[in-house]
């Protein structure tokens, strides 16, 4: 499996991780169950755009959607919980890669969510006003 796809999988179950405090061991075999099937999925996959193409079309993408309600349900989350950082840690090149692949998989949740608005007669109606609006709010006198 390329490194990258890799990466892609592990900024996923980062996601997870960092938004809330997991501890319930139920929950914690229901993410395991899942990153087995993502690995398995992800093994023919020739690399990252490929994976990142076949999963959004995949059911595992729901899945995944349906993973994070659950665990929204019952742990908590882990705002205002500082991260550990001891001398040795680095920013590194896999870090910054991570980061790379989370922002794109951010983009692509967020770009899907518009996506659907867009197909709801009304919602698209106003997003488009919107868009209009700020559009041309640009080119307003300032007092």
């Amino acid at each position: 499996m390329n490194d990258l796809i890799k990466t892609s999988i592990e900024s996923r179950r980062n996601a997870l991780f960092s938004a809330y405090d997991i501890k319930d061991s139920g929950n914690l075999k229901t993410i395991d169950d899942y990153f087995v099937k993502l690995e398995e999925f992800a093994k023919d996959c020739k690399d990252v755009t490929d994976f990142e193409t076949k999963f959004m079309s995949s059911p595992l993408s729901k899945e995944y959607t349906d993973l994070f309600v659950q665990i929204s349900q019952t742990e908590c989350t882990t705002e205002g919980v500082a991260p550990t950082i001891t001398e040795n840690d680095e920013y590194t090149l896999q870090d910054e890669l991570k980061d790379d692949a989370e922002r794109l998989m951010r983009r692509k949740a967020r770009q899907k969510a518009y996506d659907v608005a867009r197909d709801i007669p009304v919602l698209d109606e106003a997003l488009t006003a919107k868009q209009h609006f700020d559009f041309f709010s640009r080119f307003r006198k300032k007092k």
